[in-house]
């Protein structure tokens, strides 16, 4: 049949030349969208090549000067098998493996598997990756996934990243050329010259100089002398930044902090603690626990609320405290006269073997171990009890020492009897103690007014009752908290029988008894009563 170039035929031949011009321009089109290249490993250059078919059947022998390309990726080694036909090659010595101008890799051996689906190369035996010129990673057994772009070491990796100048070792992990992230395994430790991390797992980020660890570690701050310790947190080298959770702590020689969740600005020395907090003070032998605690490192002052207790420990007996919010505050700090103060507010409870104590606002002074109670406060020592506008107790190494009223003071004590009340009321108040805690001078001072109950000694029944006005009064008690003597100015007064004592005339104004106010334990600060209605107190 002839086929002519005007007939039918020859328009069919133009139609599918056209046909498969399209499909060809359609093919590369394709290719170049998405962004193809030559798969093919090339064999650049070699001095010697040979063939063994009947030890490696398929390969190619190169020795000498060894250089390999393959998809923008050069590598020489001293000498090689090649497998053209799998697409890949085993390298010996002086392995040298550049890619562009950032990642080159060295090693005593490598194997390259470049068929498409896998791009992984294998280096063992001193190997060395240097990532952008400033992460250098070393090894001795290394494999890199090109087609992911991650590195993945074992047998122990030494990551250095000289721009951050951090050094991280560990037993095995994996590196991320694309986001430059690592995470590392066992045996990790991460080294600046300022801080250490030790740890079993670490997640590291180049691009963000943050360390994010995921079990038990111990940071050591080199340059403030500090350490972390916790399971769950962040770590940023820039700022010197912590995050941490799941019960962590950061201690120092005088003061530690643990919380649920805590967070730390080394440049600022300024914490804070949320959940469960619990402040220690090593060197005043003090703490204090709250559900949310922050604390200024560099000024020594700090404000704990959220249910916070306070606890001094620097006598025999510990002191428990309780209220809404207390703050602390820190004179001459990091010298021999530091001393701290602790401002308690609203609903203050305070409870030691010795001493017991009820107000609005409290300051607890560590320069002379005292407390100064404000706003309606009263004061319990054995069957003592204390009223006045301000109240200051002085305290020894475990029983009060001295007691300072200012203001509407009043004295009042329960006889053995549980019904009668030895009383003295003045405008101020200055009770001394002994040893043992027990009183031994009470001295009142302006508009003194005596209500007392002598006891007769034979069979320690109440007399009578006495009472007296003057303008100072001293009162001596010996050890067993009998009544020495009472020294007076001057003073006018009146004696009655104990059957003959006018009705309100053995209550002093002012007179109340408070018991149902007194904390009884450590566990009853947390319980707030306050004065009855009737009384002139709050709900």
């Amino acid at each position: 049949m002839t086929i002519s170039p005007s007939g039918h035929n020859g328009g069919s031949c133009r139609w599918i030349a056209t046909l498969l011009l399209c499909l060809v321009g359609m093919a590369v089109y394709g290719q170049s969208r998405k962004g193809t290249t030559d798969q093919r490993i090339y064999l650049e250059h070699s001095n010697e090549l040979s063939h063994d078919e009947m030890r490696k059947p398929g390969v190619q022998i190169v020795k000498g000067n060894v250089a390999f390309r393959h998809a923008g990726t050069r590598l020489t080694c001293d000498s090689a098998y090649f497998n053209q036909g799998n697409n890949s090659f085993e390298a010996f010595g002086h392995v040298r493996m550049l890619q562009g101008d950032t990642l080159s890799m060295q090693s005593d051996y490598a194997f390259y598997d470049g068929r498409p689906m896998v791009e992984m190369v294998y280096a063992r035996k001193n190997v060395v990756v240097v990532h952008r010129k400033t992460s250098i990673l070393y090894t001795d057994s290394l494999n890199y996934d090109r087609k992911y772009n991650f590195v993945y070491f074992a047998e122990g990796g030494h990551l250095v990243d000289k721009k951050k100048n951090v050094d991280l070792v560990g037993d095995w992990g994996r590196y991320n050329l694309d986001t430059r992230d690592a995470v590392v395994y066992y045996g990790v430790v991460l080294k600046s010259p300022d801080y250490e991390i030790h740890t079993d797992t670490l997640y590291y980020d180049a691009k963000l100089e943050r360390a994010q660890i995921v079990s038990r570690s111990t940071i050591y701050s080199l340059k403030d002398n500090y350490q972390i310790i916790s399971s769950n947190g962040y770590y940023y080298m820039a700022g010197d930044k912590t995050e941490l959770f799941d019960r962590s702590t950061i201690e120092n020689q005088n003061r530690m902090i643990t919380g649920d969740s805590i967070f730390y600005d080394s440049a600022t020395k300024k914490s804070r603690g949320i959940g469960n907090v619990v402040y220690v003070d090593k060197k005043n032998k003090n703490s204090l626990k709250a559900g949310h605690f922050q604390y200024d490192e560099a000024t020594g002052v700090g404000l704990a609320t959220d249910n916070p207790v306070f606890l001094d420990y620097s006598q025999k007996d510990t002191l428990y405290l309780h209220a809404d919010t207390m703050r602390v505050k820190t004179f001459f700090m990091d010298t021999d006269s530091m001393y701290r103060e602790v401002y308690c507010y609203n609903k203050v409870r305070a409870y030691r073997i010795d001493i017991q104590a009820v107000c609005d606002s409290m300051v607890i002074c560590s320069r002379d171990s005292s407390l100064t109670m404000l706003n309606d406060p009263i004061v319990w020592n054995a069957s003592r009890q204390l009223l006045g506008d301000r109240i200051t107790v002085f305290m020894n190494d475990s029983t009060i020492r001295e007691a300072w009223v200012q203001g509407n003071a009043l004295s009042i004590e329960l006889m053995n009897d549980g019904e009668h009340y030895n009383q003295v009321a003045s405008k101020r108040m200055n009770a001394y103690f002994d040893d043992k805690g027990n009183l031994r001078v009470n001295e009142a001072i302006g508009n003194v007014q005596l209500v007392y109950f002598p006891i007769d000694d034979k069979d320690s029944t109440i007399i009578s009752m006495v009472y007296n006005e003057t303008d100072t009064m001293r009162m001596y008690v010996s050890e067993k908290r009998k009544l020495q003597r009472i020294w007076m100015r001057a003073s006018e007064g009146v004696v009655y029988p104990i059957t003959q004592i006018p009705p309100s005339r053995d209550r002093l104004p002012g007179f109340g008894w408070y018991d149902y106010v007194r904390p009884l334990n450590k566990d009853d600060i947390f319980v707030w009563r306050g004065k009855r209605r009737e009384e002139g107190g709050r709900r």
